[in-house]
This record gives structure tokens, C-alpha cells and sequence, in this order.
């Protein structure tokens, strides 16, 4: 059975006639087919009498996969997609009247436009319709998760012999890509972190030309891709011996995410993972320095259910698959955060990234 149809009882138990969507992971999930946005017109639809259509540009037809079962329509750069686009509304019966859901927080204007330009008017959120079917990985997936795990591990035990003291952010996170792609990484799913020193105060501070100094904790947060699915791991690496307090940082840090992961059961929910290590930082007096949540699903997006915060009452299933990545970050001083990628299982939970969290100090 084409993966689209799984949506269809979706649309139907919550009142939608259709779903359109743009290039990105639930359309990859959907289709089979890796396209990428641009200023080309690209669309994948559903109604919810069983039909599928996909509008795309000529040049990308050789990519859609013989199983999808969806009528094509597609179009020459200098002809334009309006006649495509209205045979493919023509295929669906979309009309004004018809309920549309989207992926709110991924359809562009670009694409808003065109379907309210053929008289599509009701375009509503409905991101969680895919997203819910996409939330428990099969054995597919958690073996392509696991090799991109595998890289992003095997990329750091071959990247740090080469690191030292006063190469820049720049240069350490090249070398670590280029391991990356060594061991057969996609590319990358998110910009490399590498955040050195009072930097890595900074959650999300992408590397710069700062040289690394004697004695500074280095926050390197990175991600492999795999077949379309995303590792992501963060390791804390000290360039000489560090200072008192920022071992202290380190072990507080250390101990909040092992806390967490070692408590990760099926049935648990999301905000009680999140206590698991919030609740460590907080007794240890660092808690207003933990400033995000802390984790986040994996998937074919790098961010993806379930949100592992407080307020998520969401009950954690297996093949639910999550980082869990508390972090310090001491403004002007330093920053500590250690992440690993885990998916739940009938025991517990399989923690997929092993590199290992004893702090390591580079000498060179």
C-alpha cells in the first residue's frame, strides 16, 4: 500500500476533504520522493475519497517512484505551472468550498498564493495529521536512523586526533563534516555547532574564526543524514585541562542527562523525561542556566514530535525516537550540553549515539 493512504482515515476522522502539501520530510514520508522546495511549483495532494495527485516540474519526473500511485502533472519551465496546477486541482475536485489542511509551519506564501489563485480558499493547519503518522518509526527507519547514529559517532573518535589547541571553530567543524561524509554521510541537517569557550554560551552560536584557547570547554553539536533520516549528538570537549568549576558544570551536566536517559520507559511522558534532567541542574543550583527544553524528536526532520518539555503530557510509546540534550550555559564563561539520540522500546529505551560522556580533554 502507497504510504500516502495511511492519511487517508485521518482527514476523515477530523473533518478535512484534502491535504496539500509542499516539498519537505511528510511529503518525502508521503511519496517516497526527495524533492526540494524552489521557486519551481511543486505540490503532493490528497483527498479523502482516496485520490492522489502530485504537480511538479518536468525535470524532476524521473524522480517519482513507480509504487506512489498518484496521477502526475507536470510542466516545462517555459510554459509555467498554471495549466498543471489546474489539471492536479481539476484530479482532487478541490474547490472553494473544499477543507484543505497544510503543514502551516512549512507551506510558503509562494505556494499559499498559487492554490488560492486556482480558487483553493480554505487552507487550514493540520500539521499534526503527518506528523502523528511519521511519530513511531519502523524497523525501517530505526536502522537508518542507527547507521546515521553510527557516523556521527565513528566522526568524532576519527576527528579529535586531528584537533588542537589554536585551530579555529571554522576548522574544527570542516574536519568534522568532512569525517562525516568519509563514513557516508548525506550531508548535513543543520549547521554544524562549534562553539568554543565564552561561545558556547551560546545554545545555537555556529563556529566562527575564533581560535580555541588553553583551557576552554568546546561545545560541538553536529548531525549525519542517512536515506533521509538524521543523527544528531552533542559532545563537550575540553582543549586542555578546564577550570574547576567548569568540570563541576560538566559532571552537573553529565549527571542530568543519564539521569534522564536511564529513566526513559515506555509509558513515561514527555514532560516527566524533562523533569528527569531539569530537576538535577535545578538541585545543583544551575536551573535558571538550562534555558531550552530538553529534547526533541527524530526523524527525517532533525526537529520533529514529540517535544521531550514541560507542558507535554504526551505519553512516550515505542518507536518514538527523541534526543535528550540538557545543557548550562553561563553567559561570558563557558557552556556544557551532552545529547544523545534514543527511541523507546517495550524494555526501556535503546540509546542509539555511544560516544562516550567521560569528559575528554584534547592536549595538542
Amino acid at each position: 500500500m502507497a504510504q500516502w493512504k495511511r492519511l487517508i482515515p485521518e482527514l476523515e476522522n477530523n473533518g478535512y476533504t484534502h491535504m496539500i502539501m509542499a516539498p519537505g520530510a511528510s511529503f518525502t514520508y508521503l511519496t517516497g520522493m526527495g524533492a526540494h522546495q524552489s521557486e519551481r511549483l511543486t505540490l503532493f495532494g490528497i483527498s479523502v475519497d482516496g485520490r492522489a495527485a502530485l504537480l511538479l516540474p518536468k525535470l524532476e519526473v524521473n524522480g517519482v517512484p513507480q509504487t506512489l500511485q498518484a496521477r502526475l502533472f507536470s510542466y516545462a519551465d517555459e510554459t509555467g505551472s498554471d495549466d498543471a496546477l489546474r489539471e492536479f486541482t481539476n484530479e482532487l475536485a478541490l474547490t472553494a468550498m473544499s477543507s484543505v489542511g497544510i503543514e502551516a509551519d512549512h507551506l510558503r506564501l509562494f505556494e499559499a498564493n498559487a492554490l488560492r489563485n486556482a480558487g483553493i480558499e480554505q487552507l487550514i493547519p493540520a500539521d499534526a495529521m503527518p506528523m502523528g503518522l511519521r511519530l513511531i518509526k519502523d524497523s525501517r527507519e530505526l536502522a537508518l536512523l542507527q547507521t546515521a547514529a553510527t557516523i556521527v559517532d565513528a566522526a568524532l573518535t576519527s576527528t579529535l586526533p586531528l584537533v588542537k589547541i589554536g585551530m579555529t571553530e571554522f576548522e574544527v567543524a570542516a574536519e568534522l563534516e568532512y569525517q562525516m561524509r568519509k563514513f557516508g554521510s548525506e550531508g548535513t541537517p543543520f549547521g554544524t555547532i562549534v562553539g568554543s569557550g565564552p561561545r558556547g554560551a551560546l545554545p545555537h552560536g555556529g563556529p566562527t574564526s575564533k581560535q580555541i584557547e588553553q583551557g576552554e570547554l568546546v561545545v560541538l553539536d553536529y548531525g549525519a543524514i542517512c536515506a533521509g533520516y538524521a543523527a544528531d549528538t552533542t559532545r563537550t570537549i575540553a582543549f586542555g585541562e578546564p577550570s574547576n568549576e567548569a568540570r563541576k558544570v560538566y559532571n552537573i551536566v553529565k549527571q542530568a542527562q543519564e539521569t534522564a536517559v536511564s529513566g526513559v520507559v515506555a509509558g513515561i511522558t514527555a514532560e516527566q523525561v524533562d523533569a528527569l534532567a531539569r530537576d538535577v541542574i535545578s538541585v545543583a543550583g544551575y536551573g535558571e542556566y538550562f534555558t531550552h527544553r530538553t529534547g526533541h524528536g527524530l526523524g527525517l526532520d532533525v526537529h520533529e514530535y514529540p517535544s521531550i518539555m514541560k507542558g507535554n503530557s504526551l505519553v512516550l510509546t515505542p518507536g518514538m525516537v527523541f534526543t535528550i540534550e540538557p545543557g548550562v550555559y553561563l553567559s561570558g564563561q563557558f557552556g556544557v550540553r551532552i545529547e544523545d539520540d534514543v527511541v523507546i522500546t517495550e524494555g526501556g529505551c535503546h540509546v542509539l549515539t555511544r560516544f562516550t560522556k567521560d569528559l575528554v580533554i584534547v592536549d595538542a
